[in-house]
């Protein structure tokens, strides 16, 4: 999956904390000066039965306080997050999956540390240079165990890693950020294509 849907319930808080983890604080104070990063994004999730990862390089987009869109040019697959809610579009099995405001924020976990900084959610150890493992607060919450965050020298994320229940590993490796003026809502809605069912999440 490219989003990961936590139990009712769970999820990092969307407020932003006083002061921010040592590994979101670059992005975090860039995103509030200017309103929007990008950057490329490859994802890699390992098999479970031993098989070859599952890898796809895309782009991403963030705009505070809480839009984030992905989108992988190869497979035509798109996902657009906001406050009220958001859109998974799925060539494969030609639908769009709409989600409801909770629905949203509990798919969009892992990009609201990166939004607001994670430190209500999280605490932080540092076991290298420029890497980290982030440790949620409350360990019923349905969040990883650790989340290991490595950064550039500039102090912006170049891969996020963490292992899921169903014993996958996703890393989300980043590269070539850059720091725009927002674009707003608009460009963080989707609409489902010609043919395409559109699917209300439960």
């Amino acid at each position: 999956m490219l989003v990961h849907l936590l139990p009712a319930g769970a999820g990092a808080e969307r407020a932003a904390a006083p002061g921010n983890l040592t590994a979101t604080r670059a992005l975090v104070a860039r995103l509030a000066a200017t309103g929007r990063g990008e950057a490329s994004i490859t994802v890699v999730q390992s098999d479970p039965l031993g098989g070859p990862d599952h890898i796809q390089a895309g782009r991403l987009a963030l705009e505070p306080p809480d839009r984030v869109r992905l989108d992988f040019p190869a497979t035509g697959e798109r996902v657009a997050l906001r406050g009220d809610g958001g859109e998974w579009i799925q060539p494969q099995a030609r639908q769009m999956l709409r989600l409801e405001r909770e629905q949203a924020g509990m798919t969009a976990w892992v990009w609201e540390i990166l939004l607001t900084g994670g430190a209500r959610g999280f605490s932080e150890r540092v076991v290298g240079p420029r890497r980290f493992v982030l440790e949620p607060r409350d360990r019923d919450a349905g969040l990883p165990e650790a989340i290991t965050v490595e950064l550039d020298s500039r102090g912006f994320p170049v891969q996020i890693e963490f292992a899921e229940s169903a014993g996958v590993t996703t890393r989300y490796r980043f590269k070539s950020w850059r720091f725009v003026r927002p674009r707003g809502p608009v460009g963080f809605t989707l609409t489902a294509p010609r043919g395409y069912a559109t699917v209300q999440v439960p």
